[in-house]
Parts: C-alpha cells; structure tokens; sequence
C-alpha cells in the first residue's frame, strides 16, 4: 500500500517568454582553475578581518567547489591586497536589492581595484576567475550595501535586460578585464561567495548563464514590508535544495550542494549517471544519492523540447547532511522561462506546511502529474540510501497496488 499520493498539475502551455528569458546549454567545467582574490578597502573604513581570514574563506570555498563537482574541478585560490581604493564608501555603495543596483558604481570598483592589482605585478587577466573582497562588514542596505554579487556575466550587463553577458572595464592606470569576476563583502557567507563563483564559473552563451539564479528575482528586489533579508524568504521556488536558491540555510553551516540541475549545467552529471525519458514512458530505476557523485543521479522526464521533469535523491550524508529533510526531489525544469522567475520549481510533496523544507517524496510515496502522463512510485530505499523507483503513467497505479 502506498504510503501518499501528491498529485501535481503542470502546466505545460505557456504565455511566449521574453527573448532575454531562458537559460544557456550546459558546458564543461572541469579541471584546475585559479582564482584571485583581490583584497581592498576604501579609504574611510578599516577592515575588520585579515589577509589570513580571506585566504581561510577562499579555502572552504575551493573544498565546496571540489566535492560539488565530485572533484571535477580543482579551485587554486591566491589572495593579494589589501589595496586602498581611492573613494570613500559613499562613492562605491550599492543597492541590497539586485534590480537596483548602480552598475556604474559596480564598474568603478571592478576598474579602480584590479587596476591596483596590475599597479601592483598581478596581472588579472593569468587567472581564470576573479574574486574582489571588500573590507567592511556589510548586511542589507549596511555597509558596502550587497554582501555579494556576480559582476561579469551579472551586474555589469543584467537584471534590468537580463541580457547576461561579460563586459570589458577599463582599469585605472591602463589595461582593461573582460573575464569573469565576482565581489563580497569581508563578512560573506562561503555561499554567498561560492554561489556567485558557479555563475561565472559556468559563463554565458547567447546572453543568457549557463547556471541561473533560481531564487525569486521579483521577491528578492520587492520584499514584502518587514520581511527579513535571508536567503531563505526569496526561495520560493526550490527553497533549501540548491545553493543557487538558497546561499545558505544555517549562518554556521556549509551552504546547501548545488541541484542536479545546476551540475547538469557545468557537466557535472551527464552520460550514464543521467537516465533519460518521454513522457508516459515506462522503467524501473534505481536512484542514487545525489552526493555520492556515483550511479544513476538524475532521471529526466521530458515533456516538451523545452520542458522537463528531473528526479534526484537527497540524503544526509556528505554535504548533504545539511538539508533539512531527505528523499526524492522532483522539479520542474523550463530551461525557456526567465532567470529568477522559476526555471526550476520543485514540486512540495507536502504542500500544506508552508515551505519546501519537507518536499521529498519517501518510500512508499507516488508522485503523480496527470498532464505530463507521468507518475513516479518510490518503492523502497536500501541500506545505501538508493531509492527504488517505478516510472510508469497515471493509470498504471492500481494495478502496482496489487
């Protein structure tokens, strides 16, 4: 006997999407990579951390990157600075809401500090990712402003057109920077850091990323009235399940491993490890968790040639272990709707409570979604924390009743 049955209505007819909406094919992000982590601070404020901190920061962030990407890539941090910006801090904040932020003002601080760096002997352009630190402790609308941000392909180019793209800066004293680069403040979560470094990690084809944010654009730059500024009030379409949706989910834990989609997007998952399927198709499959990086990780259920269902399995164990609850993650994929406006949606195994924190599905659990002429029995899940599924369709369910 089945333990649930969740029924979910997709909707697979939609209104036509903007030419700037979508997301760009997956790419390969593999092997060593360096990063520089430029250090500076404006002339009126003292940092509150050190060089040794910044460099521990980078350093969790290069493990986050390795296991995220079942050590695919290896992150080679370097710090430099601190260097002394020639502005005060008025002249350099921004906005906490990323519809609003000043992209000159963005500009100003990409040119003045790696342009300190090449004063300096460190030539950003030898490194393939660029971090700039700003030294000021920072909450929303508080400090530097923004604790953290993508700048190319980001802030420079987006969010207004969400026409993403890398932008060229002029550097002060000469030279100009068209790669990617990223900035946070000195009191930056490491998943505020690392969520940035996958959007410029995963670059940019046809001005759209590679790896989206999927956190609510709209909520995050329009705040209801005395809604607090956490990653977790934005998360209104994949909550905890992906750091691209949610930085972090405790202030003193690692931040939350990227979904299957996101590592299906830098080549991270592909070939075996993904079983692919058309709708109303049926098999049995044999899910195993996420985090291991081993086995079948994804299966994706397509429905449109722009639409798709994909199943993952999240358990408590490596990184994990932070989720607030486990099982089978079913989402809706649009790779066609706009950035921060639902390309992945994961469906609420228990939608009455009023967060995705408990959207798995168990063993014993049915997932049902008539329109698609899917639906998904989780049968068992073994000692290894593999869930045994049965993709079948709607009408197929009485009968594994029996």
């Amino acid at each position: 006997m089945f333990r649930r049955l969740a029924i979910a209505f997709l909707l697979l007819t939609f209104l036509s999407t903007p030419s700037w909406a979508g997301v760009a094919p997956p790419t390969m992000v593999v092997g060593a990579k360096t990063l520089l982590v430029v250090a500076v601070r404006f002339k009126d404020v003292d940092p509150g951390v050190s060089l040794r901190d910044i460099a521990d920061k980078a350093a969790k962030v290069a493990r986050y990157i390795g296991a995220s990407s079942y050590g695919k890539v290896s992150l080679s941090p370097r710090v430099v600075g601190w260097y002394v910006l020639p502005g005060r801090l008025a002249d350099y904040r921004v906005s906490p809401y990323n519809l609003h932020v000043d992209r000159q003002r963005v500009r100003a601080l990409l040119s003045e500090a790696l342009g300190a760096a090449r004063a300096n002997g460190v030539d950003p352009a030898a490194y393939d990712q660029i971090w700039i630190d700003v030294g000021i402790k920072t909450m929303p609308g508080t400090g530097y402003g923004m604790i953290a941000y993508c700048a190319n392909p980001g802030m420079l180019s987006g969010y207004r057109g969400r026409d993403f793209r890398n932008v060229t800066i002029d550097l002060a004293g000469g030279g100009s920077y068209t790669g990617p680069a990223i900035v946070s403040a000195e009191n930056a979560h490491v998943g505020h850091v690392a969520h940035d470094l996958l959007h410029a990690l995963g670059g940019t084809r046809d001005g759209r990323r590679v790896v989206p944010d999927l956190y609510n654009f709209r909520l995050q730059s329009n705040p209801p009235p005395g809604a607090p500024m956490l990653p977790s009030t934005f998360a209104t379409y994949v909550g905890p399940w992906g750091i691209m949706s949610e930085h972090f989910i405790q202030k003193f834990s690692p931040p939350p491993p990227p979904t299957a989609f996101t590592r299906i997007q830098l080549g991270w998952i592909s070939g075996d490890h993904i079983v692919d399927l058309r709708r109303g198709q049926e098999r049995a499959v044999t899910l195993a968790p996420l985090a291991t990086g081993n086995g079948v990780l994804a299966v994706r259920i397509h429905l449109t040639p722009s639409r798709y269902l994909l199943l993952s399995n999240r358990q408590p164990i490596l990184g994990d272990a932070v989720l607030p609850s486990h099982g089978m993650i079913v989402s809706v994929i649009d790779v066609d709707a706009p950035e921060g406006g639902g390309i992945v949606r994961v469906i609420d195994a228990t939608p009455a409570t009023s967060t995705l924190d408990d959207a798995p599905y168990g063993p014993g659990d049915v997932f049902i979604a008539k329109r698609a002429n899917t639906a998904v029995i989780v049968q068992s899940q073994d000692k290894a924390g593999n869930l045994h599924l049965v993709v079948t369709q709607p009408g197929q369910i009485d009968s594994l009743r029996r």
